[in-house]
């Protein structure tokens, strides 16, 4: 009884093995199949258009600029000694005059009134009234006050006049960055017109700003020039030049939120991008310099499309 229980038991076993078989085979197929197709399709997955750049070698500058005023060391006032009628002005600003030249004609008013006219016809009346003010050394005329006829105070000002080498441009330098500028230091001036030209430091003053906590500096201008005083502009000072080094676009380089840690996309091949860690140095408008690592030459880099990519990325050079 026992054996014929065992012999249905093992029929009934084998028959339900038999009928799961088929199912089994399906199944495994099905799931080789789909292994397969998604094995063919990993190569055709979507990739990120990028553009591409070159690693360069470039110069950086790290400059410094203040602000700077036009200002004479020495200067000469030419004053009126009556009061009158101005009736001829000689010079213009930036003249050079010499010694005894003439700068001003001046009319007292009753003068002025008689307009050169004689009523007496005495010849030692002609010049009654009428002054010619001289110039009583050489220099460079850097104010002109009076216009012709106009009517001046006696002591008013009508002009003002330097020597040359007196025309200077002062700095005021924070204390704490005093140490760039010393005397000899080279400067770029940029003049309100757009020319620059050179400069250096030729002496400090004896003198600091309690409020500002500034030391001023004169620059002396390499080339003899005239300008209104009180003039402001800008005095560029080069704090450090790093020659042949590596550059990059600015916005090639990507960094975390924190900008604790920067990194650039460098491509392995036309269709792979790999994250880079990178260290920065100076910056100049739209580049960047890199310390490290030494890319080789020719290296391309991802320079639009690589925010957001992962440590390896599939890419696809824009054309």
């Amino acid at each position: 009884m026992t054996e014929n229980s065992n012999k249905d038991f093992m029929t009934r076993y084998l028959s339900i093995f038999l009928l799961a078989l088929p199912i089994l085979l399906i199944r495994c197929g099905s799931s080789s199949s789909t292994e397969g197709s998604t094995a063919a399709a990993d190569p055709g997955r979507p990739k990120t258009p990028v553009s591409i750049t070159t690693v360069a070698t470039d110069t950086f500058r790290l400059e410094r600029t203040f602000r700077g005023v036009t200002y004479y060391l020495a200067n000469g006032d030419i004053k009126s000694p009556i009061a009158g009628y101005v009736t001829h002005v000689y010079v213009k600003i930036g003249d050079r005059v010499r010694k005894g030249q003439s700068l001003f004609g001046l009319e007292t008013k009753e003068a002025f009134a008689l307009d050169g006219k004689n009523y007496l016809n005495d010849p030692t009346l002609k010049n009654i009234g009428k002054i010619t003010i001289h110039a009583p050394d050489a220099g460079l005329v850097t104010r002109v006050m009076a216009e012709e006829r106009e009517y001046v105070q006696d002591g008013t000002l009508l002009a003002s006049f330097s020597a040359p080498d007196m025309f200077v441009f002062l700095i005021e330098v924070p204390a704490e960055q005093d140490s760039l500028v010393q005397v000899g230091s080279r400067c770029v001036i940029q003049l309100p017109n757009g020319r620059q030209i050179g400069g250096r430091i030729a002496r400090t003053l004896a003198l600091t700003d309690s409020l500002s906590q500034t030391e001023r500096f004169v620059v002396k201008p390499d080339q003899v020039m005239v300008l209104p005083a009180r003039l402001q502009l800008n005095i560029t000072f080069t704090d450090k030049v790093h020659t042949n080094t590596q550059s990059l676009p600015t916005n090639a380089v990507l960094s975390n939120e924190l900008q604790t840690e920067f990194w650039v996309m460098q491509l392995l091949n036309d269709s792979t991008a790999v994250r880079v860690l990178v260290k920065m140095g100076l910056q100049s408008p739209g580049k960047i310099e890199i310390l490290s690592p030494r890319f080789a030459p020719g290296t391309r880099i991802v320079r639009a499309g690589g925010y957001g990519l992962s440590d390896t990325a599939s890419v696809v050079i824009r054309k």
